[in-house]
C-alpha cells in the first residue's frame, strides 16, 4: 500500500512544519489536555509555540486536518453552551420551583404508634424520638421501618421523587439542562509517524543517547546504515562500537510491535553484540516481546531522558580488559 503522503502548508502566522519542529526539539510528541476556566487547553502548544489558546487552538486543528497529528480519544466533560467553558457544577432543583434549595431525606415509620415522616423530624440530639409518642425509636425494623425516600423542597415545601438536573458555569454563570449543554469529546493529539520520519534526527532522545555512550568512550553515529551478512544495508538510529562491542539502537515514539520486529530482521542480518530499543510512547506493548527477540526495551521519560539502568546497560555492555592486561597494570 502506497505511503500517505502529508503536506505541510504555512500559516498567517508562521510555517506549520516549523510548529512541528519545535514540538518535536522539545520531545513533546504527544500534546496532552488539560481543563481550564476558559476551556481544553494544551499547554505544552502554548508554551513551545508561544501563542494564546485560540491560536494554539486553531494550529492543532490545521495541523490535525493535514494528518500531521492524530487525535487520540481521552475523555468527553460537561460544557457550558454558551462560552464553551468546562468548569460546570451541577446541582438538583426542585421541578416545581426550580430552586435549587432541595433536601434528601427517608421517609420512616414508629411500628408501634404508626406516625410516619421525614426522617429529621424524628431526630433529637443523637436519639430518635417519636413525635407523636415521644417513645425513642432504638432499632431499625424493630422499632421502626424506612418505608421511602424524597427529595423536599425548602423554599416551596414540595416533594419529589426524580429532582431536576441543572448546570451552572462557573465562567459566565448560565444555567443549562442536559437539553442545551454541550457533552464533548477531548483529544490527545500524537504527531504522526509519517511527518515524524522528517524531523527524527532532531529528537532530544538521540542527544541525551549520544552524549551518554560518549561518556562511556564509545564511538557513535546517527542515523547510519550498516551492511550485514546478506549484503543489504539495515538503517539504525544509532550505531555505538567500542572495542569488540557493537550496538545498535533504534527510537520508537509509537510503541509499535512492528517497530521491533522490524529491529529484530535487521538484528538477525547484522549480529550486533547488543541490540537496543527505546520507547518514547510510555505503553507495553514491546517490553514483553523484547524479551521473547533478545532485544533490550528502555522507556524514556516525558522528558525525552534516558532511565538509570541505560548506563549500567552500557557499562555491562562494554569488552572487558584482556587478563594480561590487567596483569600488567596491576604489576606496574
Amino acid at each position: 500500500m502506497e505511503e500517505a503522503q502529508i503536506t505541510i502548508e504555512a500559516n498567517a502566522q508562521d510555517d506549520e512544519e516549523d510548529f512541528l519542529r519545535k514540538l518535536i526539539k522539545k520531545g513533546v510528541l504527544v500534546l496532552k489536555p488539560s481543563l481550564s476556566k476558559q476551556g481544553v487547553r494544551y499547554a505544552d502548544a502554548e508554551e513551545i509555540w508561544k501563542v494564546d489558546l485560540a491560536d494554539a487552538r486553531a494550529i492543532i486543528k490545521s495541523l490535525a486536518e493535514k494528518g500531521v497529528l492524530k487525535p487520540e480519544f481521552v475523555n468527553r466533560v460537561l460544557t457550558c453552551p454558551k462560552c464553551s467553558s468546562p468548569e460546570v457544577f451541577s446541582k438538583y432543583a426542585c421541578p416545581k420551583c426550580g430552586s435549587n434549595n432541595v433536601e434528601f431525606t427517608e421517609l420512616i415509620e414508629h411500628k408501634k404508634c404508626g406516625n410516619i415522616g421525614p426522617k429529621d423530624s424524628f431526630v433529637k440530639g443523637s436519639s430518635l424520638i417519636c413525635s407523636r409518642c415521644q417513645t425513642e425509636l432504638k432499632k431499625e425494623m424493630s422499632d421502626y421501618r424506612t418505608i421511602g425516600n424524597f427529595y423536599q423542597c425548602e423554599k416551596c415545601g414540595h416533594r419529589f421523587d426524580k429532582p431536576d438536573v441543572i448546570h451552572i458555569c462557573q465562567n459566565c454563570e448560565v444555567i443549562s439542562t442536559y437539553q442545551d449543554a454541550k457533552y464533548v469529546k477531548i483529544f490527545a493529539y500524537r504527531v504522526a509517524e509519517e511527518a515524524m520520519k522528517s524531523f527524527q534526527t532532531e529528537l532530544p532522545i538521540l542527544a541525551n543517547v549520544k552524549k551518554t555512550l560518549v561518556n562511556e568512550g564509545f564511538k557513535v553515529q546517527l542515523h547510519v546504515k550498516v551492511t550485514g551478512t546478506s549484503g543489504a544495508q539495515s538503517p539504525f538510529d544509532v550505531l555505538a562500537e567500542k572495542g569488540t562491542a557493537r550496538l545498535v539502537i533504534d527510537v520508537s515514539t509509537t510503541g509499535s510491535k512492528n517497530d521491533i520486529i522490524g529491529l529484530l530482521a535487521k538484528k538477525v542480518d547484522v549480529n550486533p553484540t547488543g541490540t537496543v530499543i527505546i520507547d518514547l510512547s510510555g505503553q507495553d506493548e514491546i517490553t514483553n516481546l523484547g524479551k521473547v527477540f533478545g532485544i533490550t526495551v528502555f522507556k524514556a521519560g516525558d522528558n525525552q531522558d534516558l532511565p538509570e539502568d541505560f548506563k549500567s546497560f552500557l557499562e555491562s555492555s562494554s569488552p572487558r580488559e584482556d587478563s594480561g592486561k590487567q596483569a600488567r597494570r596491576g604489576g606496574g
